[in-house]
């Protein structure tokens, strides 16, 4: 491939020096691709039943490369949340930001909700993930990932930083800014963005991403992380702008990231972490801080659990009277952890349930694929049910009446309602296969 823009070819020269050949080379070679399995759900045995899964790779412990990416998209393992398809690379920051199990974590940049489902996965059953996107259509796309991964302890938001982030003032232990940027770390994958990279455009990348960091600095407890990271490999928006982040916060310092992936970033002392294409990614930059100062804590209000005829009625139906609920404006909501009480459009919170309409309880999607095991279930073994499933068809089997969770492999993939002999499909729209 081409490239015509000089701008990037100069500063690419200027930065990587001896590597630069590899760069422009590595525009003719085949995108790497990877799968990250979510052990909330799933483990590389059950998912090679399905799917071909090739070497780990050096990013990330639950990584694997694989080849068809298109393909696994569609397969009903990635609708029920057993894996998330995301380019390897990216697995750095999180573990970079080494989340530990019962930690409060800020994912302020969260979508589409790589990055998110990984914390997720660190976190296992304890801590808390808030996650906020502030563009609305990127936030819906990260509540569809985060609502398949099977965790009842996040809360996700459509903010402003400004707003969220006082409001969550010394409460973080850990904190991750995958900023906006330039992106010339998905150039390969978007060769048509290359022209879009100009000397303007990452000036104005560096300031949003320096503002972001100001406000995310507010939310970190005293020794907690923060962790900055980018897609791109310009300076300006990486060491340079960790730089001005730290002449602005003397009391955060630049600590080792602990990765050994890729290579030294080009910071004086090398803490920072860098990826290229020839060390097994696309690209990424991480850079990992710790608060020393001393710093006051918010309080946030938490919501009182609910009681309601109906949702107990449905709950015992299900097999699952031990789970407890809060009902928000008629929407029921699952957590073990508590519910909080924003000044923020909350999207979602937990899992949910179901919605209260008019004296009765309308079942959500969201809570069959969460909870394995329900009282009465459907698994599909043959290919030409589960395919017509997926497209939103209904099935015909004689089954009790009433809600029913539906499995392939075991493995939670929806629900229907039967009414002794009919399985109506209740598969979102958006999810179903054409």
């Amino acid at each position: 491939m081409k490239i015509d823009n000089q701008y990037y070819l100069e500063q690419m020269k200027e930065l990587l020096k001896e590597d630069y050949d590899r760069l422009v080379a590595s525009f003719d070679e085949p995108l790497y691709k990877s799968l990250r399995v979510n052990p909330l759900k799933a483990d590389r045995q059950l998912i090679e039943q399905e799917i071909a899964l090739g070497e780990q790779t050096p990013f990330d412990q639950d990584t694997y490369y694989i080849n068809d990416e298109q393909k696994y998209g569609k397969h009903p393992f990635h609708l029920a949340g057993l894996y998330y398809l995301q380019e390897p690379s990216a697995t750095m920051a999180v573990n970079a930001l080494d989340v530990r199990e019962g930690d409060i974590v800020l994912d302020l940049c969260a979508a589409p909700g790589g990055k998110s489902t990984q914390i997720l996965s660190r976190l296992g059953r304890s801590g808390f993930l808030f996650a906020n996107e502030y563009d609305r259509k990127r936030a819906n796309t990260l509540l569809s990932n985060l609502e398949r991964w099977g965790a009842d302890n996040y809360l996700i938001t459509n903010s402003t930083t400004e707003n969220l982030c006082p409001q969550l003032q010394g409460l973080c232990d850990k904190v991750l800014v995958d900023a906006p940027c330039s992106g010339s770390g998905m150039f390969r994958k978007f060769p048509e963005t290359v022209n879009d990279f100009t000397e303007g455009t990452v000036r104005a990348c560096a300031r949003r991403q320096l503002a972001i960091l100001d406000q995310a600095a507010l939310t970190v407890r005293q020794n907690g992380v923060l962790v900055y990271s980018t897609c791109t490999f310009s300076v300006q928006e990486d060491e340079e702008v960790v730089s001005a982040f730290l002449a602005d916060h003397p009391d955060f310092q630049l600590v080792d990231s602990g990765l050994s992936c890729g290579q030294k970033g080009f910071d004086e002392k090398g803490y920072c972490r860098r990826a290229f294409p020839w060390q097994g990614g696309e690209g990424h930059f991480v850079a990992k801080m710790i608060r020393t100062s001393e710093v006051c804590q918010a309080r946030l209000r938490q919501l009182s659990c609910s009681h309601d005829k109906t949702v107990d009625a449905f709950l015992k139906e299900v097999g699952r009277e031990d789970l407890k609920y809060t009902v928000i404006n008629d929407r029921v909501y699952v957590s073990s952890q508590p519910l909080y009480d924003l000044n923020a459009a909350v999207l979602r919170q937990g899992i949910l349930l179901g919605e209260l309409i008019k004296g009765r309880l309308e079942p959500h999607h969201h809570f069959f694929i969460s909870f394995p095991g329900l009282k009465n279930t459907c698994e599909i073994t043959d290919a030409d049910e589960l395919s017509r499933w997926l497209k939103g068809e209904s099935l015909f089997r004689n089954a009790p009446r009433g809600y029913l969770q539906i499995t392939y492999r075991q493995v939670p993939i929806g629900f229907s309602k039967s009414d002794g002999s009919q399985l109506k499909n209740r598969l979102p729209k958006g999810l179903r296969t054409v």
